[in-house]
């Protein structure tokens, strides 16, 4: 009986956050994606554009990052800058595909002025990265919202 109570008190513990939730789904994503392009004949520079239109929308869907990066102790953080830009663009529309869109604008313009100063790579590798994150992310909210109408 007692082993019992114990077995119980470890899966309580481990079970995971929402933001451990986020970040283990949009990793363990990331993992596949960079293994699945190691494969592929891509230099470094596109790996690394598609990485980062990933990462970018990673960063900004982030659960409990935005709340975080805009106190007033985060001034002159680059990741404010970041937040404030979405939001900026974000203000531009309603839909959640021009959104999409929008949020992988400055991505895209990061890598332009890397492909601009180093003229290797593909720049507008930037948006699978993004298309990649959003297709999963979608596909996540699509997933949770059916686990919630079976609830109800």
């Amino acid at each position: 009986m007692r082993d019992s109570k114990n077995f119980s008190v470890i899966m309580i513990s481990m079970t995971l956050n929402e933001n451990n939730k986020y970040l283990l789904t949009y990793l363990i994503a990331l993992i596949i994606l960079t293994t699945l392009l190691w494969g592929v004949s891509l230099n470094y520079s596109s790996l690394n554009f598609i990485i980062l239109g990933f990462c970018w929308n990673f960063t900004i869907k982030a659960p409990t990052l935005r709340e975080r990066i805009l106190l007033k102790k985060y001034k002159f953080s680059f990741l404010k800058f970041i937040f404030r830009l979405d939001d900026f663009l974000g203000s531009f529309s309603e839909s959640y595909w021009k959104n999409v869109f929008l949020r992988s604008l400055p991505p895209i313009l990061i890598s332009f002025f890397s492909y601009f100063l180093s003229s290797k790579g593909w720049f507008i590798l930037t948006l699978a990265g993004s298309a990649y994150f959003e297709l999963i992310y979608y596909l996540r909210l699509r997933q949770l919202e059916k686990k919630l109408d079976s609830v109800e």
